[in-house]
């Protein structure tokens, strides 16, 4: 059945009573009414150029509301917005929620909410006619993570606690009730920082001071992980004195729920001391990457853009299955398209066998897994190709997780989509298969890059 949420400000109730009537008569399964945004709102939002920010407030609010699906939204006409800044909240709330706009706009060709007691007909008509498939669209998974980690309230070490992106995204994060930030670092140089980003961080914001004391608690464990490497006590003590193995051993004892790092580390000086200390989870052989791809009216996960080379065809189920996970514990739909040059049988070779292997190990480790391949990517994104290419699959045609043959087809990929799909946003990498979560950033990562990798890595350790 159609649902429908009403975006409307909060002296609308008689007009919002309408509504619900109107869409009660009509036969829909229900409807809503939350006060999250006015005329005015909006019309400053919108004049600031920040529509993304509103929409991210609207889809935050909608999925509050624990529908399902969302087939139709109506907005109030906002008084103060002219016609054309009405016609692109309503485009730009139509691709965060995914779902048809109808507002009471004068110019609008759609309906006038104060009407549809009497059109609610019409309007049950329409929506029936061209039934919408739930999509996470960007605004919506980015409201959505944000909301999971506010909920999870995890504790998370930054282990460059003094470089300034760090400290400011520390602060938004704080601000937002994202997560708990834990920097690392010389408290003078952190506070030095925050003062000339004009960052005012509160009083209680914990900072860990690295300290030789501090570092000798760590040194009976960090030994006893690593003695089968010869490890000894003045070797562990040295490798305390990095502040990212610092940090990761704070999250092995337990301290600490994940750890970002990677603003001035490059991936192997973040991921070494994880991959010595917190290692792989119980039945997992390797670690993976995953970006989530998130485009205007959809959000889609690819795997494994950054970290495993040529993996073998059991390595690259395990990336699958990976995925597959991922996908499901952050509430994205999951049929996993394994990719190559060829779709199911029609090439041969090497590559494209691999693939087919990695399917079979997949498949028979998860029968109840959506997935399948080998598939090109317009075999797995286009459902005419798709019916054409892989009759009766039930991933060809509508993945939503891609999972690439090798790093260089991933890293690619990823980046070419990110520049050339016009508004998509690249989220990650997020690793995987770790027994707790630790997340590099880009040397070249943005403030809100941060705040968002923390938020990951929140929902990961939930």
């Amino acid at each position: 059945m159609n649902r429908v949420y009403l975006v409307a400000s909060a002296n609308m109730e008689a007009k919002v009573k309408e509504v619900v009537d109107g869409v009660a008569a009509a036969g829909l399964k229900s409807a809503t009414y939350k006060p999250c945004v006015n005329g005015a709102e909006a019309a400053a939002e919108l004049k600031a150029h920040n529509s993304a920010v509103l929409m991210e407030k609207i889809a935050a609010d909608f999925l509050k509301q624990n529908f399902d699906s969302v087939d139709a939204v109506v907005v109030e006409g906002a008084v103060g917005m002219s016609d054309v800044m009405a016609q692109k909240f309503n485009d730009t709330l139509a691709t965060a929620l995914d779902a048809k706009i109808y507002s009471d706009s004068e110019d609008a060709d759609l309906f006038c909410p104060c009407r549809l007691l009497h059109c609610g007909k019409c309007l049950a008509k329409d929506l029936a006619a061209e039934p919408a498939e739930r999509k996470t669209s960007q605004a919506m998974f980015r409201a959505g993570l944000l909301l999971k980690a506010s909920k999870a309230k995890k504790r998370i070490v930054l282990p460059e606690g003094s470089e300034p992106r760090t400290v400011q995204a520390a602060k938004l994060v704080i601000d937002r009730g994202i997560a708990v930030p834990v920097l690392v670092g010389k408290k003078e140089e952190i506070l030095k920082v925050a003062k000339e980003q004009g960052v005012q961080l509160p009083a209680d914001i914990e900072i860990i001071e690295p300290s030789a004391e501090l570092a000798e608690k760590y040194v009976p464990t960090l030994v006893e992980l690593r003695k089968s490497k010869g490890m000894t006590e003045d070797q562990a003590r040295a490798a305390l004195a990095d502040n990212v193995m610092l940090g990761t051993m704070m999250l092995k004892m337990g301290e600490v729920d994940g750890l970002v790092s990677g603003a001035i580390h490059s991936t192997a000086d973040t991921l070494r001391p994880a991959l010595q200390v917190i290692k792989c989870a119980p039945g997992v052989k390797s670690v993976s990457s995953v970006f989530f791809m998130c485009m205007p009216g959809k959000t889609y996960i690819y795997g494994d853009c950054a970290i495993n080379l040529n993996p073998t065809a059991e390595e690259l189920a395990g990336i699958a299955m990976q995925c597959d996970d991922t996908a499901k514990a952050f509430g994205l739909p999951s049929r996993v398209a394994m990719l190559s040059y060829s779709t199911m049988n029609s090439g041969k070779g090497p590559d494209a066998d691999l693939v087919r292997e990695a399917t079979k190990i997949v498949k028979e480790a998860r029968p109840e897994m959506l997935v399948d391949g080998p598939l090109q990517y317009d075999a797995a994104t286009v459902p005419s190709v798709g019916s054409l290419k892989a009759p009766g699959s039930t991933v060809a045609g509508k993945a939503t997780v891609f999972v690439f043959p090798s790093l260089s087809a991933g890293n690619i990929g990823y980046k070419a989509v990110q520049r050339s799909a016009q508004g998509t946003i690249a989220i990650g990498p997020m690793l995987q298969g770790l027994a707790k979560p630790v997340n590099d950033l880009s040397r070249g990562a943005l403030v809100e890059d941060i705040v968002y990798t923390i938020a990951l890595t929140a929902v990961q350790a939930g």
